[in-house]
């Protein structure tokens, strides 16, 4: 028993818990998120209480969405079902060569938009959980971005003026 708890530890590199306070048009939605990653494999596995019942279910991200994902699913959460994204999509989080495009060139490229680091006079300092945390904005639509500057997750920590009217804190 303790061999295979040793190794379930062993294997699981990201194991962090997050509640996600999503703003969709003018409604408010507490997600429990767990982020695990196993064997190559990131799941968002999420949880919310909705009209007295607890609704869950699963976003998977592969190798490839981790490492090179270029685009943000904004698939919505449906009970009970567990979504494999296809491999250019990431759910919560930039992949690890935007955030690698991002500390080097000082942007990077998600949904076709270019997303630059703000300027520091525009940028309030924000920490998540004693982390730093990156502010970007889009060229295009002037969605504002808060990233956790950490190489293994990139968590969005918070986003804001999105014109699809889906603003997220991570707490």
């Amino acid at each position: 028993m303790f061999v295979m708890l040793l190794t379930m530890c062993v294997n699981a590199q990201i194991n962090e818990k997050y509640k996600f306070v999503f703003k969709l048009h003018g409604q408010t939605r507490n997600y429990d998120v767990c982020i695990t990653e196993k064997q190559d494999t990131i799941r968002f596995e999420w949880s919310v209480l909705r009209n007295f019942n607890r609704q869950k279910g699963c976003y998977k991200m592969g190798r490839q969405n981790v490492e090179d994902g270029s685009s943000l699913s904004w698939l919505q959460p449906v009970d009970g079902c567990v979504v494999a994204l296809p491999a250019n999509e990431t759910f919560g989080f930039i992949s690890r060569s935007a955030w690698k495009s991002l500390k080097e060139k000082g942007w990077f490229v998600y949904n076709g938009t270019t997303y630059r680091k703000a300027a520091e006079e525009l940028t309030e300092e924000q920490e998540f959980n004693g982390k730093k945390t990156i502010h970007v904005l889009a060229d295009v639509d002037l969605t504002n971005m808060w990233i956790i500057d950490n190489e293994n997750l990139p968590l969005i920590y918070k986003t804001s003026d999105n014109p699809l009217e889906i603003d997220w804190t991570v707490e």
